[in-house]
């Protein structure tokens, strides 16, 4: 009886451990013998991309910081987008634990002619290390972001960037000409920063070729209705009207109170950006245009708004809002909203006039098998309307959004299965659904 306890053991002890390590019975990601995705898909997309951090918080080695892991994302990848590291609070640098921005010594007087004090912006260092790395691996980015509902610091939306609370709502709100003033200032000086960076280090040519102008500004359940002054397709302009950024408001819309900083902002981008890269505005459930919410058509209504506004004075230039792609964000799940509801908000925003770029595409998907399936079938449709389509505008990029299933922002407890590599320590490798996105390419 002992024997066969211990056989019986020994043989559950083997199976669990084939079954943990089943996970990454795949190749490494950056063996010669294991296809390269940018190069697999070059025939159908201008570039293919992963997002990553530069050194995620929980864990003692980086992502891009790490010259292994460039190693791997530079073989699949020709552009990557940065997670956090180039949204506004990171940049702003708020330090932990502090209710109130450093105000710098240097004054802004603004296109507008407000005259205003700005906070001293903390993350340039990293930024620098950031487009270091990209210089050294070869890698170009899509910044992400410039004008966004959530993380920005509440304090860049207050007076005295001192922002004070009665429950969600900043009762010290800046007025409209004043956050017009901040909102240039940032975005000319975080482009500037760049343009200098790339001058000084990497002869000129851009490490950052497009950039998320505006993130997320549609209402999950915008309305259909865009007559007269009703802009009820903005975010915080329905049930969330009041509420704090985490919980779905809005600091700009409670400034403005219609579209008018998203206007600006295209505007800002076009003035202070260079003329080649690309503008874009992104979104997630942009394929959402039934039930109540309309934000396919909320999207295409913005896209009427920027191309109709006039020209206006920036840094004394005439200067029209610019947008040249949508960013469909694309966290999709297994049944919704499916390819034939997503492909349908492609063609619309396609026949807009405008190219898109996928720009954050995982899969909420409960088993390996599940996620190779969606995944397969999502890049069966995309790679139709990239270089091979006959329409005037294309998928220009696809973007996933993560490097490993460990690190993903949907799930980190192995319960679903949304990117295409896995990690075992400091090594990746390849898993199902980057063979079916391989195979899709077929």
């Amino acid at each position: 009886m002992k024997k066969t306890r211990f056989f019986i053991t020994a043989l559950s002890t083997l199976l669990l451990f084939a079954a943990a390590s089943n996970l990454y019975a795949k190749e490494v990601w950056t063996e010669d013998s294991v296809a390269s995705i940018k190069e697999t898909y070059s025939q159908y997309f201008d570039s293919f991309g992963i997002s990553c951090e530069y050194k995620p918080w929980n864990r003692n080695f980086g992502e891009l910081k790490s010259p292994e892991v460039r190693k791997g994302l530079s073989k699949h990848a020709d552009s990557i987008t940065m997670g956090n590291d180039f949204k506004p609070d990171s940049i702003i640098g708020v330090p932990w634990g502090k209710t109130k921005a450093e105000v710098a010594k240097e004054k802004f007087t603004a296109s507008n002619g407000k005259t205003i004090e700005v906070p001293v912006l903390n993350g340039f260092n990293r930024m620098d290390l950031i487009l270091q790395a990209c210089k050294e691996s070869g890698l170009v980015m899509r910044g992400h972001v410039l004008t966004w509902h959530s993380q920005t610091p509440e304090v860049f939306f207050a007076k005295n960037y001192d922002p004070k609370f009665s429950g969600s709502k900043i009762t010290n709100l800046v007025d409209k000409e004043t956050m017009t003033a901040r909102h240039e200032w940032y975005i000319k000086t975080v482009l500037e920063h760049i343009a200098e960076w790339e001058k000084a280090n990497n002869d000129g040519k851009h490490i950052v070729w497009a950039w998320d102008v505006v993130n997320e500004a549609m209402a999950d359940d915008a309305q259909k209705s865009y007559s007269g002054d009703k802009q009820n397709w903005l975010r915080g302009s329905t049930k969330d009207k009041d509420k704090a950024p985490k919980d779905g408001g809005s600091r700009w819309y409670q400034i403005y109170g219609n579209d008018e900083f998203i206007i600006n902002a295209f505007r800002f981008a076009n003035a202070y950006a260079p003329a080649d890269v690309v503008l874009c505005y992104n979104d997630y459930n942009e394929y959402m245009d039934y039930n109540g919410g309309y934000k396919t058509s909320a999207i295409l209504h913005l896209v009427d708004e920027l191309k109709a506004a006039p020209a206006a004075k920036v840094a004394g230039k005439d200067v029209k809002p610019r947008i040249d792609a949508i960013g469909m964000q694309s966290h999709v799940g297994e049944s919704w909203p499916g390819v034939k509801s997503y492909e349908a908000a492609l063609v619309r925003f396609l026949n807009a006039g405008l190219d898109v770029h996928v720009t954050e595409i995982d899969m909420a998907a409960k088993s390996p098998a599940s996620a190779a399936k969606m995944y397969g079938e999502y890049f069966s449709m995309l790679k139709k309307y990239g270089k091979k389509y006959e329409g005037a505008n294309k998928v220009k990029n696809v973007t996933v959004w993560g490097i490993s299933n460990q690190e993903s922002w949907i799930e980190q407890g192995g319960k679903q299965f949304p990117l295409l590599f896995d990690r075992d320590g400091t090594t990746y490798y390849t898993n199902d659904a980057f063979d079916a996105v391989i195979s899709a390419a077929k």
